[in-house]
């Protein structure tokens, strides 16, 4: 009798337990499972970080280094690039400024050398090369404050790419680029990274909400109606007030010989 007790009470202590793991660890605890799915997630994530690192290592390598040093430290062909960051990358291959062609020759505007998926893996090998500013976050939408980038492009841009962002105002476009073409996030880009001889806005001088204001003019002026038919070049309204006077100057100084000619005659 004893012993049908005994064995009563140990296949109830095992029921007991049977059921608890069945509520903590069985199928009826659904928060097990994404845990294992976002560990996998990391995982993957992780994996492809790695393999577009080292897809971008050879890319590196094969097109990069021999100007930049076999570690981005620099040699006597091009500048030290460990600290550029992943804005720094991203603006120089997106707008065609890099690779040169050769060394020594001047940085331009141009078409990207590389696809959208190794210059990726690009950024993210050099990125991990050092310490540099990320690429921005610039948002530009409908209810992006125009007035407000107008001020600030006027504060920190217009001094070398002119009123109208035609570039114009320092080297005729050779220095300081036209900007109406410019991506939103190469225009936040340059401005965090100071391109050439351009200076560079940290976030404290700078914020990413400007950014996208500053993106926002630019559009503006690259979309805006030509009241007088043409736009001089954009180069602003100031000079092209001038270019107006000297037209009408010219065609006043024409029309004063003509009448002198038939007054004599």
């Amino acid at each position: 009798m004893s012993d049908r007790r005994a064995l009563g009470g140990v296949a109830a202590v095992v029921a007991v337990a049977a059921l608890g793991w069945a509520v903590t660890a069985g199928p009826l605890a659904p928060d097990r499972i994404p845990v294992a799915e976002e560990a996998g997630s990391d995982v993957a994530s992780t994996a492809a970080q790695v393999t577009e690192a080292a897809r971008g290592a050879d890319l590196y390598q094969a097109s990069c280094a021999a100007c930049h040093g076999p570690g981005g430290e620099g040699t006597p062909n091009g500048p030290a690039i460990t600290a550029s960051g992943a804005a720094g990358v991203d603006f120089m291959l997106r707008t065609g400024r890099m690779p040169l062609p050769e060394p020594g020759q001047p940085v331009r505007r141009g078409a990207p050398a590389f696809d959208d998926t190794d210059i990726q893996a690009l950024v993210v090998y050099v990125a991990s090369l050092g310490q540099g500013p990320a690429i921005p976050d610039v948002q530009v939408s409908a209810a992006s404050d125009t007035a407000a980038g107008r001020a600030a492009y006027i504060a920190t841009c217009a001094a070398c790419h002119g009123a109208g962002a035609s570039g114009d105002a320092v080297g005729g476009g050779a220095v300081a680029p036209p900007l109406l073409d410019t991506a939103p996030t190469q225009v936040g880009e340059a401005i965090r990274i100071g391109p050439g001889a351009m200076p560079a806005f940290d976030p404290s001088q700078v914020s990413d909400a400007r950014l996208g204001q500053i993106a926002a003019y630019l559009q503006f002026l690259k979309q805006r109606a030509a009241p007088g038919g043409q736009t001089v070049g954009g180069v602003g309204p100031v000079a092209e007030g001038y270019v107006g006077w000297l037209v009408y100057l010219v065609a006043l100084l024409g029309v004063t010989r003509w009448i002198e000619r038939h007054r004599r005659g």
